[in-house]
């Protein structure tokens, strides 16, 4: 998918120039054992292996995400297999392969089978990537080495962009050859996310976090350079929801709440009757109508309308759509599109039984990482193309395992050595 569905969905504006599911043990002060003990060594080779698949998936989805789409397949394949244990999967994985069976089905009713084609392949790389990714993210450990390896892939990716806009300082918009600028910047906000996670669980020692608050300027001025105003805005909301949990507190709900009724009101022809000119003149950016998006949002709408149970068929709307040949760029009009009333249901099915296994309701650091992913991905899936990203599906699976992130380390106690003195005969009556 060199320049596939991801690619071709992801960007209205024209390119920029270029210048250069297991639940975890109930917290009780330690983890609950995969299985019966066994001899130290003994199912390294296999079980701890299994995680590599899913590190490499996430160093390549904000590098090259083509790839992942290519050999994501393959990678949850390996994982899966190398792990020594069956799957035990959970509601939300159930739903992902029913979402994955729903887009096949639309193949029957597509108005563009050969793009439906290139999308039903994505949802299916995306949805075992979440099922394999669930399944070795038992240990806090391999937690830790997936959020590691995409924190490297980021950071690869941010210097990249510092670099090239060095060398081409009149350039208004950066991002890698071959990967669409807001698909990047997406990945960058992304990366702040997994970083604040990071810094939330106490990774290493104090020299380790010290480095972690380094990679939040970092991302954020790599962020800066992409030029896409969702991530902007995403980066400060996500300041400012910070600060208010910490404050008051619990947040987490109203952040959901107040996503669900942003995502329905704003593409459904609520923002087209205005001009938000302030957000025109961030980065000075040419067109006054959301690079195109208020154009594009009542066509999506009507072709919603025309099927709106089960849509007109998985990744069929861009060659229907007039304006530019790209895709609607919101993610309820998309999914409407793709996958009716039906694929809206079973997608939020899915979003909401991964946020009940990410439990907030465990401690207040649980709620304020799932808030903060949802207030950081509410304006990416208001304006972009997020819903089959394999960043999106892989941090999913890691939100889901925060219990297991963010429980502390058992205290080790010195073990009990058994008296070797012959015991006492009892001495008088015990009362």
């Amino acid at each position: 998918m060199a320049q596939g569905y991801g690619a071709a969905r992801s960007i209205v504006e024209q390119p920029p120039r270029r210048s250069g599911g297991v639940t975890p043990a109930p917290l009780t002060g330690r983890l609950r054992p995969d299985g019966p003990a066994t001899p130290p060594g003994s199912r390294w080779n296999l079980a701890e292996v299994s995680v590599l698949p899913i590190c490499l998936a996430a160093v390549l989805g904000t590098v090259s995400p083509n790839l992942v789409y290519q050999g994501g397949l393959w990678l949850a394949a390996a994982a899966l297999l190398t792990s020594g244990r069956i799957p035990r999967t959970g509601p939300a994985d159930y739903l992902a392969i029913l979402i994955c069976c729903w887009a096949t089905a639309t193949l029957m009713w597509s108005r563009d089978v050969e793009s439906s084609q290139t999308a039903v392949r994505a949802w299916w790389t995306v949805a075992l990537l979440l099922i394999a990714a669930r399944h070795v993210l038992s240990s806090r450990r391999r937690l830790l080495l997936v959020a590691g390896a995409y924190l490297a892939g980021a950071g690869w990716t941010a210097v990249q962009l510092i670099r090239a806009s060095r060398l081409d300082a009149t350039a208004l918009r950066v991002s890698l050859e071959g990967v669409g600028v807001n698909y990047t910047a997406y990945c960058l906000v992304t990366a702040v996310l997994v970083t604040v996670l990071l810094m939330v669980a106490r990774v290493g020692p104090r020299p380790v976090r010290a480095a972690l608050w380094l990679l939040l300027p970092l991302f954020g001025y790599a962020t800066m350079l992409t030029g896409t105003r969702a991530s902007q805005i995403a980066l400060a909301a996500v300041a400012a929801y910070l600060v208010v949990d910490r404050l008051a507190g619990r947040t987490w709900a109203f952040a959901v709440a107040a996503s669900a009724v942003l995502l329905t009101l704003v593409p459904f022809g609520h923002l087209t009757r205005y001009q938000p000119q302030w957000l025109a003149n961030v980065f000075d950016r040419p067109l006054d109508d959301l690079s195109g998006r208020l154009a594009i949002w009542p066509v999506a709408e009507a072709s919603f309308w025309d099927s709106p149970l089960v849509g007109i068929g998985v990744g069929a709307f861009p060659s229907t759509n007039p304006y530019y040949g790209v895709g609607a760029h919101s993610l309820l009009l998309t999914l409407g599109n793709d996958l009716g009333l039906i694929g809206i249901a079973l997608f939020a099915a899915v979003i909401g039984l991964l946020i009940r296994d990410a439990a907030p309701g465990l401690g207040r650091r649980h709620g304020m990482l799932v808030g903060a992913l949802i207030v950081a991905w509410t304006p990416i899936w208001l304006s972009g193309h997020w819903e089959i990203s394999p960043v999106a599906w892989l941090m999913l699976a890691l939100w889901s395992r925060l219990p297991v992130a963010l429980l502390d380390r058992p205290v080790e106690t010195p073990p009990v050595v058994p008296s070797t003195r012959p015991a006492r005969p009892p001495m008088g009556l015990v009362r």
